[in-house]
């Protein structure tokens, strides 16, 4: 007992030995260990990283084939006739038979209506009985000319005489022609303002006749379309009613409206059978330059960061956004330029990822004709992500 407190005594008198001690176990564990950059490897090795914590999304994709279409320019005009005019009397007088009925086809040089001659026979009988008398005058006067009785003032006085009773004539012949109202072209009575017993006077309206055939669709063209029309060009023309037809563009005004800065332009349609109506709004279609396009819906356009329109599509698993140019509008659809001649388009889960972002795509089988909308199904399927 004596023996160790003598030896705890020299460890007090001497700690230094103690710490010494203490130090050289310290070391002899910590190289036993593994060393800090093995362990910092294993603490990095533990750790996934941050590619590995990506969540990869899943998006459906059909791969979209370009046709060959017409570019095309869509305007609004009406259907009027190729030619329409009104019919007055050319002279007074009491209508005595009408002819022709409203609405009916009439044939150039067609009786419409008649006006009554009253004495117009009876002062071309009185004139033509005073040519006879101004003939006889005037031969009387030119022979005691010759012969130097009559001077050359009387012989002139005859002259006229005899010349303003041809006139007068004339005058009454072309009366008595305007009496009867004839169609000046092959069109449609569209309206008689006249009946049986009507008296008019000179001026005063008969009739209105439209020529149908042409018939004419009337539109006016922007300043950017003008240009890309020419005369010749076929138009598709769609009716108010659901009829079609199909026709040319026969002219194109070289000065612009002031107030609107169009041109008016004129589609003739073929309408011997008189099928279609003046005065129906429609819509002209005038093919343009053949192009490569894609279909696709509508719902299938998406905006970028600036607000350009444009498609989200898929290649080599990144997402692209590509502005497009929309060429032509359908019912069941859009065609765009831009896309070139094919296209895997992100048809399902473009509102979940933006340009540059990874993706999965599972393909679809295409469909170039079907509709399909985006994010609106979207929100009733659910992304599978994967780790």
């Amino acid at each position: 007992m004596m023996k160790f407190t003598l030896k705890s005594s020299w460890l007090a008198q001497r700690p230094y030995l103690i710490a010494a001690l203490i130090t050289l176990v310290l070391v002899l564990w910590m190289a036993s260990g593994p060393s800090v950059a093995e362990q910092k490897s294993e603490i990095k090795a533990q750790i996934p990283s941050h590619d590995e914590q990506q969540i990869i999304a899943q998006v459906k994709v059909e791969r979209r084939f370009g046709q060959h279409i017409h570019k095309t320019i869509d305007l609004y005009g009406r259907t009027e006739p190729d030619r329409i005019t009104t019919l007055k009397a050319e002279v007074r007088g009491k209508i005595i038979q009408v002819l022709a009925k409203r609405g009916s086809t009439v044939s150039k040089g067609e009786i419409i209506a008649k006006i009554a001659l009253n004495d117009l026979p009876a002062q071309l009988i009185r004139s033509q009985a005073l040519l006879k008398q101004r003939e006889v005058e005037y031969e009387g006067a030119l022979k005691l000319n010759k012969q130097g009785y009559q001077g050359k003032v009387h012989l002139a006085q005859s002259y006229a005489a005899l010349e303003s009773v041809k006139a007068e004539i004339q005058r009454l012949e072309l009366d008595i022609a305007h009496t009867v109202i004839t169609a000046p072209f092959t069109g449609i009575l569209n309206t008689r303002y006249v009946e049986v017993g009507d008296y008019v006077a000179s001026g005063d309206d008969i009739a209105m006749i439209a020529d149908l055939d042409p018939l004419i669709v009337r539109a006016h063209a922007t300043e950017q379309q003008i240009s890309q029309l020419s005369v010749g060009q076929v138009a598709k023309v769609s009716l108010l009613n659901g009829k079609q037809a199909q026709g040319e563009l026969r002219y194109i005004a070289s000065v612009g409206n002031d107030a609107t800065n169009t041109f008016k332009i004129e589609v003739a349609i073929d309408n011997k059978n008189a099928n279609l109506f003046a005065g129906l709004s429609s819509e002209l279609t005038i093919d343009l330059v053949k192009m490569s396009a894609i279909k696709i819906s509508p719902a299938l356009l998406a905006l970028d960061e600036q607000g350009n329109i444009g498609v989200k599509s898929v290649k080599d698993s990144i997402v692209h956004f590509t502005p497009i140019q929309i060429i032509k509008s359908e019912n069941d659809g859009v065609w765009l330029m831009g896309l070139g001649e094919q296209a895997d388009i992100i048809v399902l889960g473009q509102g979940f990822v933006r340009a540059g972002d990874k993706v999965e795509a599972i393909f679809d089988t295409p469909d170039v004709g079907a509709d399909k909308s985006t994010d609106t199904q979207a929100a009733s399927v659910a992304l599978t992500t994967q780790n």
